[in-house]
């Protein structure tokens, strides 16, 4: 066997650079990586972190109603909370979850973009996450921002099959931004989009 492996090597490493072999050992590494649920989730993390792009304003001119408004969410402290207490605000609503990697690529963006306009923007992040698991997640990425629990089954304009989701809503209810899938939040794109509609 050991003499197997022995010509095996020579005759792939005959083939093969030096550089061709490091790069078939990363590729090989990196397959072991991600049949491993644990890395796996870390390595497709990082790897959309670095790919996403920023999300573009929706073309339909679509806006919430009296109805789209009514639903209410718990913080986590459990406080009860009415979305209809947002109306008339700039809204930045994101649906997430712990265990999506999309979902966690994309929140440090969303912290950076809330420590920036966490006084002129209404942030609100829902997901179906325990409290005790959002907040050990909070506290070990260190993350400002906080996050809210479903109470409420949320109207179908606001509902995604897939997370991450994000809506970005208008003071007048119009539904500015409807994104699914990670973002690049912390964009300049963003920012002049949110710029502008807060000063509308």
């Amino acid at each position: 066997m050991e003499n197997f492996l022995k010509t095996q090597w020579k005759k792939y490493s005959a083939r093969k650079t030096k550089a061709g072999i490091i790069i078939d050992f990363l590729f090989l590494a990196l397959f072991i990586a991600m049949i491993n649920p644990p890395t796996r989730k870390t390595i497709s993390s990082f790897v959309i972190r670095y790919t996403m792009t920023s999300a573009k304003e929706t073309s339909d001119n679509i806006q919430l109603t009296a109805e789209d408004y009514d639903w209410r969410y718990r913080d986590i402290s459990e406080n009860t909370k009415h979305f209809a207490d947002l109306k008339g605000k700039v809204i930045f609503l994101n649906l997430w979850a712990t265990w999506c990697p999309p979902c966690v690529a994309e929140f440090g963006a969303i912290d950076e973009l809330y420590q920036e306009y966490k006084d002129k923007v209404e942030f609100v992040l829902i997901t179906s996450d325990e409290a005790s698991k959002i907040q050990a997640f909070l506290d070990k990425k260190k993350y400002h921002i906080s996050s809210n629990t479903f109470m409420d089954k949320l109207p179908d304009l606001l509902y995604s099959k897939s997370i991450p989701a994000t809506y970005i809503i208008s003071k007048e209810g119009n539904l500015v931004v409807d994104k699914k899938g990670a973002a690049k939040w912390n964009s300049d794109k963003t920012k002049e989009l949110l710029d502008k509609l807060i000063a509308e």
